[in-house]
């Protein structure tokens, strides 16, 4: 076993990891209404963009998993950061709508192996009882993520334009990969890294699809992960087209950040719940606050719909938190694997419903619909937990 200094030093890394993915993801949706206009977009165009992301990485989270489970975990983790950051600066290149959605095409495969990389680490690296807490960590990289992203890259936007935002986010991945190779050349970690046979491999694919608890882990990710893809890929063009905030100005910046600061803490509250609380009680407590956006397009005053929308924003961190540990306990040996099915699962939903989102607010010039069918996806992801946590009692 690692010394606890190292395990947890290990977490910080997955989570500055998981950080500068989703700054990748997050570019495009922060800079877009100062892109739309050069690259000719509109909100379906968008939205379509948003799905090319989610379904390239849909296709490669069900592959991912299972490359993972039979790599090295050391260079199959640290070599999709180093793929993606490449990806992200090569962005910045991009000439129009064609260019632009080859780009999101290859982000979303080299950025598919993060969560089934990381979620392997974890459950190698920490003992049961803590795995809660250290995916809590590592997965408050991705609202850490949307929280700076607000942040540096409009800042940066503003100051030298939006090809900047993604050289500069890009870079950043550089400089993680030079750190991960460093610090895991230690000796204590040797035991982390080994891969699964390939045989035994090949077969936890239909080990974890016999699984019934696979199935209800399923249904939460395709609730969950698109009301996350949604928060993060929508609600800039929201405040712009619906609140009259100015692309990059002061009050959508720290709109943003307050936002997705609610999203953080619900990671981290999660395994601190967890401790103290029965994990039922626990998200039927996040349910109720995801549910509260619903009322966000009737709330007029601005202060009130941050709030609401923090609050949601903190259920939403501590169900993804809760998805994560459901899965490792569908297969302890495969869990690579059943992370990249249960992934793909929801980012296939999450592209779909992209698209859709971008449609649907073309032709109705409103954001309410998809922000009531947050409230009904997330009381089905609740059924689905409670049928999950029945079946492990």
């Amino acid at each position: 076993m690692l010394q606890t200094r190292s395990r947890w030093a290990l977490c910080v890394f997955l989570l500055l990891g998981t950080t500068i993915n989703y700054l990748d993801r997050q570019t495009l949706s922060l800079m877009a209404p100062l892109m739309k206009q050069e690259l000719g977009l509109t909100n379906e165009r968008l939205g379509l963009l948003f799905s090319l992301f989610y379904f390239s990485y849909t296709g490669a989270q069900f592959i991912a998993g299972g490359l993972v489970d039979r790599s090295n975990l050391r260079w199959a983790y640290g070599g999709a950061v180093l793929l993606w950051s490449m990806v992200g600066l090569m962005t910045s290149f991009t000439t129009g709508f064609f260019s632009l959605g080859v780009f999101r095409v290859l982000l979303g495969i080299t950025e598919s192996p993060n969560w089934p990389g990381a979620l392997k680490i974890v459950s190698r690296a920490l003992p049961e009882k803590e795995r809660a807490i250290g995916n809590g960590i590592f997965t408050s990289g991705q609202s850490i993520g949307a929280l700076t992203a607000p942040l540096i890259i409009l800042t940066i936007a503003n100051a030298s334009g939006w090809r900047m935002g993604f050289v500069t986010v890009g870079l950043m991945g550089l400089a993680w990969f030079v750190g991960w190779v460093w610090f895991t050349r230690r000796e204590e970690f040797k035991d982390l890294w080994p891969a699964v046979p390939m045989a035994s491999a090949t077969a936890s694919y239909g080990e974890v699809l016999r699984q019934p608890k696979f199935w209800l882990v399923a249904v939460i990710t395709s609730t969950v992960n698109p009301i996350l893809y949604y928060n993060v890929n929508w609600l800039p063009t929201y405040f712009n087209q619906e609140r009259g905030m100015a692309p990059g100005s002061s009050d959508m910046k720290w709109i943003l950040t307050l936002i997705y600061l609610g999203l953080d803490l619900g990671y981290l509250t999660f395994g601190l719940a967890c401790l103290r609380m029965p994990r039922i009680a626990v998200f039927s407590v996040a349910t109720a606050l995801v549910a509260l956006a619903a009322s966000v397009p009737w709330i007029a005053d601005r202060t009130t719909m941050t709030a609401v929308l923090m609050a949601s924003n903190l259920g939403l961190g501590m169900w993804m938190s809760m998805y994560l540990t459901l899965t490792q306990e569908v297969s302890k040996q495969s869990v690579s694997t059943a992370m990249g099915l249960a992934g793909g699962i929801g980012s296939l939903a999450g592209a779909v419903l992209m698209w859709i989102v971008g449609r649907v607010t073309d032709q109705t010039h409103s954001f309410q619909g998809p922000f009531v069918g947050i409230a009904v996806a997330i009381v089905c992801a609740w059924m689905a937990g409670v049928a999950a946590e029945r079946k492990s009692a």
